[in-house]
């Protein structure tokens, strides 16, 4: 869609038109322009000084629409660095990103709210559009594990993050993905979810735990080595993709030593894997320090915090930049993502709703 400049006083009577009469009324109601007095006709009218050169468009397909500010370096453009929020309440929707780049900030909103994609069997798995790699959240929220690799997925007990990892997990198979699951929660459901699935790996013991940990450390080794002989930096390997749920469960369950060395393997797995096509998905109630380094977190490209969290818990999530960020909805299977690569911000995500039993039905 090509941009469409705002011309205050003269708004076309359009579909795209009501985004323009609602970002003049903004302009004027926080004085973004500059103005004064003359008589016309034995009447006071408005002359307009200045005016901040403002774009706008609509992009239905992607589900969004965007406001433009050319940053002329004057005091009323500067204003709009900060009026992310007011903007989003103007139009009763959430900005989805924030881009500054050549003298222009825009801003991009939600059109409409996301609808929730209601999963009845996997015949419901959203396929259409999607392409290699990519796994549909919603419509217009897609996430292509290989080009952003590695995943968090935090939330509170009962926020939807055991379904949304199943969820994940059947997108996966479903694209010839070879999946690992440690679980040393040794969670009902996903036991019996994963017992549906026999070539998923489940392991819950310690000893499986790490045994299946070491395994996969040393099939990266064994690729790596692949691809030195050949003298290459990446090859189109049999994907792996392994999920680890709770660091907190493990380290009660497992000795020190054990933990340790598990949790050292993990993240080299996370650092190294993404070349030899081995990727790893993390899902914690608190993405602690403790249990998941700084480093580590920042090479997990789609972290995804569910459900309500506080400050503290979306900083481990996402980072120190995005500390004050908050999930605004409180439907079940809401939440936040980040994509490395896509999102300049996290923006607001609704999982799939999942009926019990759904996802062991064809």
């Amino acid at each position: 869609m090509r941009w469409k400049r705002l011309r205050p006083g003269n708004i076309p009577l359009t579909k795209t038109g009501r985004i323009a009469r609602k970002i003049e009324k903004f302009v004027k109601r926080n004085n973004l322009y500059k103005f004064h007095y003359i008589m016309v006709n034995g009447k006071k009218a408005e002359r307009i000084d200045y005016y901040p050169v403002i774009d706008y468009r609509e992009n239905e397909d992607d589900n969004n629409f965007s406001i433009r500010i050319r940053m002329d370096g004057s005091k009323y453009t500067e204003q709009f660095r900060e009026l992310e929020q007011p903007l989003a309440s103007m139009f009763r929707t959430v900005c989805t990103e924030k881009i500054e780049e050549r003298g222009y900030l825009t801003y991009c909103f939600e059109l409409k709210p996301q609808k929730q994609v209601k999963i009845q069997s996997c015949e419901d798995i959203l396929t259409v559009g999607v392409g290699e790699n990519e796994i549909a959240f919603s419509s217009d929220i897609v996430w292509n594990w290989k080009k952003c690799p590695h995943l968090l997925l935090s939330g509170n007990t009962g926020s939807g993050k055991s379904q949304l990892t199943a969820y994940i997990i059947s997108c996966l198979l479903k694209q010839g993905v070879r999946v690992i699951y440690c679980d040393p929660k040794n969670d009902d459901d996903m036991r019996v979810y994963m017992q549906s699935h026999s070539s998923v790996v489940y392991v819950t013991k310690e000893r499986e735990i790490a045994k299946i940990i070491r395994e996969i450390e040393e099939e990266i080794r064994l690729r790596e080595k692949d691809l030195k002989d050949i003298g290459i930096q990446e090859a189109d390997f049999n994907p792996v993709f392994l999920f680890f749920d709770e660091m907190i469960a493990f380290a009660k369950i497992a000795e020190k030593k054990t933990y340790e060395e598990t949790v050292k393997r993990l993240g080299t797995i996370v650092v190294t894997g993404r070349s030899k096509r081995v990727y790893a998905g993390l899902i914690l109630q608190r993405p602690d320090t403790t249990f998941i380094e700084g480093a580590i977190r920042d090479n997990l490209g789609c972290r995804i915090a569910m459900g309500q969290m506080n400050d503290t818990a979306y900083k481990m999530c996402f980072g120190s930049d995005f500390s004050d960020v908050k999930n605004s909805r409180r439907e079940l299977g809401s939440g936040l993502i980040y994509r490395q690569g896509v999102d300049t911000k996290p923006r607001e995500f609704f999982a799939p709703f999942i009926e019990k039993g759904a996802l062991n039905r064809g």
